[in-house]
Parts: structure tokens; sequence; C-alpha cells
């Protein structure tokens, strides 16, 4: 059958276009605000009704356009922000492919008025499904505001693919959380049929910029974390291994301010915490990496938000080091009342002098909702459309009373302070009461008492040791008395021989026998006396992931660990709580079992005299 070959006209280029780049009310704001971003704005408001598919606001102090390039601008593939092909390794801006306008003009109602500095007048552009409708002079401040409505009213197969009003929202609240807080140094107002969702004072302290979206809770469970290396930087703040989430929802990621999702940075934070938190469990971070633009690639999909690096293990390696960094400086010692990390207030330890400090200091300032209590506000409502209102930008400036230099003695230098002094003075000055249940051990130390779990600290100590086998490359091997012949697949062979390095190191000794075939003649001994062995073959694809097998290896450690640490119901005799407190004076953080739970629960004696009345 013979068919037509012809050319698509521009619209239905642009409707297809906008599959692409517009799926939903959310991407609108996205690439709207990013555009905002790019032009240098110190303030952007954004207005939303019915989850933004009938109406969407976005005003910027930002640069504006010029008048000769207002129709240009919704044109395909016009962008002002790249030049030439070279450019896409050096691109800083958020946004360079030229696709936005015109897909979001092709399938909605859009107005926009803009004035640049230096032109005496204003310009409003409106475009009707892609078709040019309006263009004229008008008064308008500097900036530039752009008003989407009716999403997909000349598609209307794309509407039912769209979630509720709320669920809508949500993304929308999602993006918008995600955009202000890779962007401090701007001020951000949502607004939600017509109720103030969130304001950020755009001081450039992305502290405050949390404390905006956030709750007061969240942030004091926060710890700052920045470090350097060779042509990169971290900076932002990660969670306590106490305070944690059921999804990876608060897991928030900015590569030179571009919100995005990589699964090396992932796998990279989620083995940081992998021994500090219960299974299923995952931890929330506010993270911005800094790297040179010619490392990595943006240019991977429409909507930007998946980038590639030239040197993933590079990168993995370094956001590890630097969580764990911030971690070990941690006191992670779960008080037994609240099951989050306490600490006494005294000289020793001024970190929650400073916390109680900042605290009153927020007492009468509003700051902000958590995504939780946004969700639970959101109502329908019907709002009088009018683009032309005053929008007063110095509104958005709320006065958060709060001093960068003391959150980071709070988050850093006295968590340490707090560590080691725990660690350093148990052993010294401790006094055993007892063990209870023959499970736990109930020790008395300077007005505070810490219950620990006789198998999780035990198993903590061991696991430990067989890791430091593997560090020191000493890892205690045994010969099987009968050789396992192992017959691979042609790939795994060919990988495996150039990996043997790998699997000596492990304790392995492994020979080539032929074909596809291997002979397994020496195993470590943590193993034990092996039935089969499948986990081979997760090693290997392992190390073509990562080329590092330490993290598959730590399921087999702990098992071993768990398996061979005292039990509850042992009793233990003073002697063994002897030496058993003795080796874990000696432990660096984490204070958990391999498996994320805790070592020691803390009480403070103030708080047991409380629950007794003693004081109030």
């Amino acid at each position: 059958m013979n068919r037509e070959i012809r050319l698509l006209d521009d619209l239905t280029i642009n409707k297809i276009a906008a599959g692409e780049v517009v799926e939903s009310p959310h991407s609108v704001v996205k690439e709207l605000v990013e555009n905002a971003i790019d032009a240098a704005s110190s303030a952007i408001i954004l207005e939303i009704q019915e989850g933004g598919k009938k109406y969407i606001r976005i005003t910027d102090n930002g640069v504006g356009i010029k008048e000769e390039y207002v129709e240009a601008a919704f044109m395909r593939h016009s962008t002002s922000k790249i030049a030439h092909i070279e450019d896409l390794s050096r691109v800083e801006s958020l946004g360079f492919r030229g696709e936005a306008l015109a897909s979001i003009a092709a399938v909605a109602q859009v107005e926009m008025i803009t004035r640049p500095e230096g032109q005496q007048h204003g310009v409003l552009i409106h475009i009707n499904g892609g078709k040019v409708e309006t263009i004229k002079k008008v008064g308008c401040p500097v900036g530039t505001t752009i008003i989407v409505k009716n999403l997909f009213f000349n598609t209307p197969a794309r509407l039912k693919f769209l979630k509720s009003n709320n669920g809508e929202t949500m993304k929308i609240t999602e993006i918008i959380t995600r955009l202000s807080l890779s962007n401090p140094s701007i001020s951000f107002k949502y607004i939600n049929n017509n109720n103030i969702m969130f304001t950020t004072p755009g001081n450039n302290m992305l502290s405050q910029a949390i404390l905006s979206v956030f709750n007061k809770e969240t942030f004091k469970n926060l710890i700052l974390l920045e470090d350097h290396q060779e042509g990169m930087t971290l900076h932002g703040y990660i969670g306590q291994p106490s305070f944690v989430r059921g999804n990876r929802n608060l897991q928030i990621v900015f590569i030179n301010g571009r919100y995005v999702k990589n699964k090396v940075i992932s796998r990279a934070i989620e083995v940081a915490y992998k021994e500090k938190i219960m299974i299923n469990k995952y931890p929330i971070c506010i993270l911005n990496l800094k790297i040179h633009p010619s490392v990595l690639d943006v240019n991977v999909h429409p909507a930007k938000i998946e980038v590639k690096f030239e040197d993933e293990e590079k990168v993995y390696h370094f956001i590890l080091k630097a969580i764990l960094k911030a971690l070990e400086k941690q006191s992670i010692v779960p008080n037994m009342l609240e099951l989050a990390p306490r600490t006494n207030i005294d000289k020793k330890q001024p970190q929650r002098q400073i916390l109680k400090v900042v605290e009153e200091k927020q007492e009468d300032i509003v700051i902000g909702k958590s995504l939780a209590s946004i969700q639970d506000q959101m109502s329908v409502q019907e709002t009088k459309e009018n683009y032309s209102k005053n929008l007063d930008f110095t509104s958005l400036k709320t006065p958060v009373e709060i001093v960068e230099e003391q959150i980071q003695i709070a988050s850093v230098e006295d968590h340490n302070i707090v560590q080691s002094s725990f660690l350093n003075s148990l052993l010294d000055r401790y006094h055993i009461v007892g063990q209870i249940f023959s499970t736990y051990i109930i020790l008395e130390n300077e007005g505070s008492m810490y219950l620990i779990d006789q198998h999780a600290a035990h198993e903590r100590l061991l696991y430990n040791t067989f890791r430091q086998e593997i560090k020191a490359e000493k890892v205690a091997s045994q010969r099987l008395l009968a050789p396992m012949v192992l017959e691979l697949s042609k790939e795994d062979y060919m990988f495996l021989l150039n990996h043997l390095y790998i699997f000596e190191k492990l304790g392995f000794e492994i020979e080539n026998f032929g074909g596809n075939d291997i002979i397994i003649r020496q195993v470590p001994m943590i193993l034990g006396r092996p039935q089969n062995f499948s986990f081979i073959y997760e090693i290997l694809d392992e190390v073509r992931k990562y080329n590092d097998v330490n993290a598959m290896f730590e399921d087999t450690i702990a098992k071993k660990a768990c398996k061979e640490a005292i039990k509850a119901n042992d009793k233990m005799d003073s002697i063994e709580i002897r030496k058993l407190i003795e080796d874990l004076s000696k432990l660096t953080p984490p204070l958990t079992c391999p498996h994320g739970r805790p070592i020691i629960l803390a009480m403070q004696k103030y708080e047991i005299e409380k629950h007794f009345k003693r004081i109030q």
C-alpha cells in the first residue's frame, strides 16, 4: 500500500511536542517558573486555581522581553539561552530547548504581559490554541506576567488523564517547593485558590527557605552538610537517622540549582543511611551539588529532570563520603520516650541551648505550612480572573530572625562534641544497674539512664570487625572440601575473569576451568558452608553497576553477625557486661545494629522526675 508522506503543519507539530513538555499543570508551572528564574528575578508569585487546570498565573520582576521578540518567544526552538551546539556543554540556565512556551500556547489560552528595563511601555500578547489573536502596548511594571487558562481545552482526550484538583495541586506544590528551595535568593509566594500557602524571604539563606516551606519540627531534625572535592561542592541539609519517612518524596536533590532525579545520587544517599535506619524507611535530604556543566548532560529528556554524569563513580563516592562524614558528627542516642535525639542543656552541650533560642525567636513568626497541612487546606473556590490586579512584591519579605552561624554551630561542631563526649566518658563514669528480661542492660551515667540492647550491641561490634577484615584485605577464608564447578553465561564468564581481583580481595579463590566454567576452591569464612553459589551472580551484577561489592556484601555480613551475636534471653554476668560496654564505648557512629535498630536508648533524670510529678 502506497502512503503519501507529508510535512506536518506547525500547529500539529506544537501539539505533538506539548505531549512531551506539557503533560499536566505542574509541568506548565515548572517550565514557566524556571523561565522566571532564568530571567534573573528576585521575586516570583505563583497563583493557581482548580489544580492549575483552569488558571495558572506567574508574575516575576525579571528582565522582561523586548517588544520585537515577544511573538518570537512563542515559536518552537526559539531561545535566548543558547546559540550553538557547543553551548550545550556549558549551559547553566534551567531552560534552553526553546519548546516550553510554544508547547503551552498550543494547548491552552495564554496571555503574557512583559516589559524590560528601559522600554517605556509593556506588551500584551494573547494566544488561543497556538494562534496569536492580540498584540498591543500596555502599561505595566518591569518583568513578566504569564496567565495560562483552560489547559488542554482543544485536546480534551488529555484531560481524562489528569488527576483530581487536589492531586494536581499536590504536584504543583511539590515542584514549587523544590524550585523555592533550590533558589533561596529568590522570594517566592505561592497562592492556591486565594489562600497563601507559603512565602519565602529570598535572603539567600537555605535554612529560612526550609523553615518557610516546611514546619519547625522538620528543620530541627536536619543536619547541615557542606563538603568540597576537586570540581564539586555539596551543600544543604540531611535528616537525622531517627527522622525518616515511608517514601523518597523528601529526598530533594539539585544539580547546579536544577531539581533532578538521578539513580547514582539516590543510591549514594541510601547506602550512607543503610545501617542507620530501619528497612523500608527513607531519609530526608535537601542537597545542591555544584559541578562543572561540561561533565554532565542535562539534555537527556525534554523535562530536563534527568541528568547523566561523565564520571558516575566519582560523583557517587563524593556524595556517599560527604553524607557519612556529616552523620558521623551526630549524637545518635534516641530518647526512650520520644525516640528522637536528645541532649542535656549544659555548657558541654550548647547545641540544645542554641536550638532553644532559635525556637523562642520563631514563636510569633508564621513560617509556612508542611506539605501535609497544605493538602488538608485545599479547597475549590471560584476566583475572579483579573490579571491586572496589583501584586506588591515588597510583601514577599518575611522577617525570620535566625542567625546562620548559630545553625552551623548547632548542626556540626556541637554534635561532634556531644558524640565524642558520650563515647569517651561512658566507660569511666557508668554504673551497671543490672540486666532486665535477660535482654537489656541498664546503665546510670551522670543524671541519665541508658538502656542497651545486648544483641544489637554485640551484632554491631561483630559486623564492624568483619567489615574491617574486608577493608584491610585480610578476610579469613576456608577451603572447600569439594571444589565447586559453576557454569556461567559467556557474558558473566568473561566479566568475572576480568574482575578476579575483586573476588580475591573478598577471600575467594576462583580459577578458570575452561569453556564457560569456573572452579571455586575457597570462600570467605563469613559465608559459612555455602549450600549453593547463587550469590556469585549478585556480586557480578553489583560490580557491573558500581564496581564496588561492599554494599552487596553488607547484607551477608549482617546476617552472619546476627547469627553469632549474643541473643535476647541470654543471661550475662558482670564481667561479660563490662567487656561489652568497654568495646561499645569505643564504637564510632552509627549507634545502631546493621539493620538500623538503635543500640542505646536514653532517659534523663529530669524526665523521670517529671513523670513522677517531682518537678513541673
